[in-house]
């Protein structure tokens, strides 16, 4: 039986997938206790990011280990204890969609410490903005403290050895300029004017300004592909970066698959341009809205995209406990409808040893689950 915390070997690279149902959190190593987290959920239990939860029943310390952080977008499901993440991981740095600069987020962001109604989204990003400010060095000017900014081809991180075992480049994909361009038209229309009705930050442009994350270790590729969706635009989500000459040119051994599985983020020419033929593909599922993610016309389609396809947590949901007749009587009288959103988080891991990266091992925990 695999040992969930049992760490990983110095020369071991490993991909966690965490998913429970609403959010999820990838978290890597790159070899030599240097770690990357990409996202964040929380697990139900302990109410805390399920990262800080992984790393330290591995017995390792996250304020020393964890080197890079990426929020991919802003949406509640991935953002949930970042901040918390970040206010632990002293050493490492923090990266955000290059959307997040236009001055009218920042005043959106401000709204929300004063907000009757917040979206969790941005009071997170505002917390996030408040660590980096305390550890801003002693003299630096107002406004100048912020994430790093990430747009298409950026490079994020580059390690080389004997700092870790093989040489590796963690670089952004997304988002494009066209992309870019409309958020900054959309993120203004979301801040409140005088004597409007104030409303949650929601909408498409963060899922269109996400950050899909590459990642080169050796020869092994790894494709993050957060919420992006595929647009009908060639300057546009999975077009654009198909369209780019500027991208590794690897094809990915690992690929976390876009927006829950969902047929709107599902690229065809992606699985024969960017992913390797039968590649490990992990969903996380999204339980909240009326139809969950994936949907079976969804599994269907990944199942013939490769035999190696798994999924954090059950993708149709979970139902709702049972109760006493007399409290199931009440409840079904005040709500028409009902079921739980969070439940036990599901962990894929990945792992090779980087002598023989052909040969990787998938271990399943909680939930997870092959389709």
């Amino acid at each position: 039986m695999p040992s969930l915390n049992q760490p990983p070997e110095p020369d071991q690279l490993e991909v966690s997938i965490f998913g429970p149902g609403v959010g999820e959190c990838v978290v890597v190593h790159l070899g030599n206790s240097h770690w990357v987290v990409v996202d964040s959920c929380v697990e139900c239990r302990s109410k805390r990011p399920i990262a800080l939860e992984y790393l330290e029943g591995l017995g390792l310390d996250p304020a020393s280990t964890i080197k890079l952080i990426v929020v991919s977008h802003w949406h509640d499901d991935h953002i949930a204890g970042i901040a918390e993440i970040l206010g632990i991981a002293k050493s490492a740095k923090v990266v955000c969609s290059a959307a997040l600069r236009r001055a009218d987020f920042f005043t959106l962001v401000a709204s929300a410490e004063r907000a009757m109604m917040e979206s969790p989204g941005t009071a997170e990003f505002l917390r996030i903005l408040k660590t980096l400010e305390e550890r801003a060095p002693n003299g630096s000017r107002v406004g100048s403290v912020a994430p790093l900014w990430a747009i298409a081809n950026s490079l994020l991180l580059r390690l080389e050895p004997p700092v870790v075992p093989l040489s590796t480049e963690v670089q952004a994909l997304s988002p494009s300029h066209g992309a870019l361009s409309l958020a900054f038209q959309e993120i203004g229309q979301e801040f409140p004017k005088l004597g409007a009705v104030k409303r949650r930050t929601v909408a498409q442009s963060p899922n269109q300004v996400a950050i899909v994350v590459w990642m080169r270790i050796g020869d092994m590729r790894i494709l993050l592909g957060s919420d992006l969706e595929e647009g009908k635009s060639p300057t546009l989500g999975w077009q654009a970066i198909l369209a780019s000459d500027l991208r590794d040119g690897g094809l990915a051994d690992v690929f976390k698959v876009p927006h829950h599985g969902s047929k709107n983020a599902d690229s065809p020419t992606v699985w024969t341009k960017i992913v390797k033929q039968d590649p490990i593909a992990v969903v996380t599922p999204y339980a909240s809205g009326a139809t969950p993610l994936p949907t079976l016309d969804d599994i269907s389609r990944l199942k013939r995209r490769t035999s190696r396809a798994y999924v954090t947590a059950p993708p149709t949901g979970w139902s709702p406990p049972r109760r006493s007749n007399s409290v199931e009587r009440t409840v079904s009288e005040v709500v028409r409808n009902r079921r739980v959103i969070l439940g036990q988080m599901g962990h894929v891991r990945i792992r090779v040893h980087t002598t023989s990266l052909t040969s990787p091992r998938v271990d399943l925990f909680g939930t997870a689950q092959r389709l």
